[in-house]
């Protein structure tokens, strides 16, 4: 199967073209352009080099939050279009499991090691959660959580103090300045989403019509925060 890998839930964007889990080519941008002006040449990019026409990619999978609102958007809208004009189905990717699955953990043992996504979500806040390393499962759901808050749920996981936590993305920092126990913590604060996380974190996901792929962004709009106190 032929899969485009996408994503523009945060400040990078990236596509890669995969055909049965190997990688054709990929790209990620790191420009200060928005992603509406980086990303569909981005794309036509990574399918010219991998010799593909969008009619010969299988399905898609995009990054579908949490993150920046607007970058989730332009990600979704391109995605849907794309699958849309060529009939193929889409794979919703959690942003934050695309981090996790982006990382190689050296630092220890996938079963003793817990690994952290997390974007700063500014105001003391982080989307993140939390993933073992070893089996993938979800030990602390993906959500907006403010730093202390999260870190005291990180805290009480069992083991945790005595497992190898690597906290990764740019939202690593925060999470840092409330997190209590500092041994056997790394962090990763440039860490980013890449293409190859994208499709390992698409494996066993059901995929969706284009029409109904929706952004999960785990908060509410600045709009809505103000529509809301009106």
């Amino acid at each position: 199967m032929k899969l485009l890998c996408c994503d523009t839930s945060n400040r990078t964007c990236c596509a890669g073209a995969y055909e049965d889990g190997r990688e054709l080519a990929y790209e990620i941008s790191f420009e200060k352009k928005t992603h509406s002006e980086t990303f569909m040449p981005l794309v036509e990019r990574v399918l010219n080099e991998a010799k593909l026409k969008p009619s010969d990619i299988d399905a898609y999978a995009v990054t579908t939050g949490p993150g920046s609102f607007t970058g989730i958007r332009i990600g979704l809208s391109a995605v849907k279009g794309m699958a849309l004009a060529t009939r193929r189905r889409v794979i919703p990717v959690s942003s934050l499991k695309a981090l996790a699955m982006s990382v190689e953990n050296v630092a220890a043992d996938p079963s003793d090691t817990i690994i952290v996504p997390c974007f700063d979500a500014r105001n003391d806040r982080i989307f993140a959660a939390a993933i073992d390393d070893e089996t993938g499962n979800c030990l602390i759901p993906d959500g907006a959580y403010f730093n202390q808050d999260f870190t005291d749920r990180l805290s009480k996981l069992p083991g945790a103090s005595e497992k190898q936590i690597i906290v990764v993305g740019d939202g690593a920092d925060v999470v840092g300045k409330a997190l209590f126990f500092t041994h056997r913590v790394n962090y990763a604060p440039g860490a980013v989403i890449l293409p190859k996380g994208i499709m390992s974190a698409s494996i066993g996901v059901e995929p969706v019509d284009g029409a109904a792929i929706k952004a999960t962004y785990c908060a509410v709009s600045r709009a809505e925060r103000y529509q809301g106190g009106a």
